[in-house]
């Protein structure tokens, strides 16, 4: 497969956030993928919590700071009071944070909004180039907490120096949560059982080439590659939506077919950022011995460099590993770092590194397939 290809076809669905524009379209094209791969390819509905966002504003005198809401945090309209750094005494704290930071649930973020005095909360996400990049939401169907308003980092300087300040200031952030509806790709090859698990996630709050585009190149080469070669075992792939909302893809899958967690030889999950411009970082994992050593020794011989390779055997996985690894299943995880993590710059071509991708699929398919033999 052209990674360029695919990466300008992937690019051009724009947005992927779960039930929003381009989702439906972005989960039909995939199945139409999957299904073009080999396998016997359809879409599982998966019914959830939409929160349409409305006013996020901060306002203090004649500026004005717009943003996103949390989508897991309360709602409020006009909240007024000081401006503080956060866990100070002011009603309304800040904080600059890394959007990686609400990567897992139960994170100190949330831990700290559970604990929170603070009337409302501001936070500023940094991230290149500094432009708004929200935190995941792991808790989007019970949402709890005071209202929190995220802004582009390029906005931290200006908030920052208002909140030591001490400045009087109003915050906003309302919108409405209803029914919403979106859509995984169960993908199957036949053959004996228990069957390989390909898992990958889909979606994410902007179109997020880097970010999840490099994991579905891989879902889709290893696919093909499991397709065309001989083997006994059978293959599910799943490409799970919901990512950006407590996973709630894999939640639903893992609901409907316990076994796939629980009784796979190896679940392959292809995380965030494989192939992102600017950071060759790539995490390998495992909780099977040996299993990390073995896909790193695949990425170097398709062409990926070792030194940035961090090879783990144990540990805490993260993303949709961490629901496999939770349920007692057995997982092989390729997380990768990104300069433009959940920023909407994130776009194909200047954030993604078409050649390291490629590899990476290739390896993944040349370890697919030795696991399936």
């Amino acid at each position: 497969m052209n990674p360029a290809a695919f990466f300008t076809d992937y690019d051009a669905f724009g947005e992927r956030r779960t039930g929003g524009e381009g989702d439906d379209a972005a989960a039909t094209w995939l199945r139409d993928r999957a299904a073009a791969a080999g396998a016997e390819a359809r879409l599982l509905a998966v019914p959830f919590t939409r929160f349409t966002p409305d006013q996020a504003r901060l306002e203090v005198g004649d500026e004005a700071f717009e943003g996103l809401p949390l989508f897991d945090g309360g709602l409020a309209d006009g909240i007024e009071g000081t401006l503080g750094p956060l866990g100070s005494a002011a009603p309304i704290g800040f904080a600059e944070m890394d959007p990686a930071a609400a990567s897992l649930p139960g994170n100190a973020f949330a831990r700290a909004r559970a604990e929170s005095s603070h009337a409302g909360i501001v936070i500023a996400l940094r991230t290149l180039p500094d432009g708004l990049a929200p935190l995941n939401a792991h808790d989007a169907g019970a949402p709890f907490g005071p209202p929190v308003l995220q802004v582009a980092g390029r906005d931290a300087a200006r908030i920052g120096a208002l909140a030591a300040a001490g400045v009087g200031a109003r915050l906003s952030v309302t919108g409405t949560r209803g029914p919403g509806l979106s859509h995984s790709i169960r993908a199957e090859l036949p053959g004996a059982g228990p069957p390989l698990v390909l898992l990958t996630p889909r979606t994410s709050w902007w179109t997020s080439t880097a970010e999840r585009g490099g994991g579905v190149l891989a879902w889709l080469t290893a696919l093909g590659a499991l397709a065309r070669t001989p083997r006994a075992r059978g293959v599910v792939a799943l490409a799970t939506c919901g990512h950006e909302l407590g996973h709630i893809g894999a939640h639903h899958a893992f609901a409907a077919e316990p076994s796939l967690a629980t009784a796979a030889p190896v679940v392959i999950h292809l995380g965030a950022n494989l192939g992102a411009a600017g950071d060759e970082r790539l995490t390998v994992r495992s909780n099977v011995e040996g299993l990390a050593a073995r896909m790193a020794e695949a990425l170097v011989a398709a062409g990926h460099p070792r030194a940035p390779l961090e090879v783990v055997t144990g540990g805490k996985a993260n993303g949709e590993a961490h629901e496999v690894e939770g349920r007692g299943g057995r997982y092989l995880s390729l997380i990768g770092k990104n300069p433009w993590f959940h920023a909407p710059e994130d776009r194909w071509p200047h954030s993604v590194d078409g050649a390291r991708a490629g590899a990476i699929a290739e390896a993944v398919a040349a370890m697919a397939v030795a696991l399936a033999r």
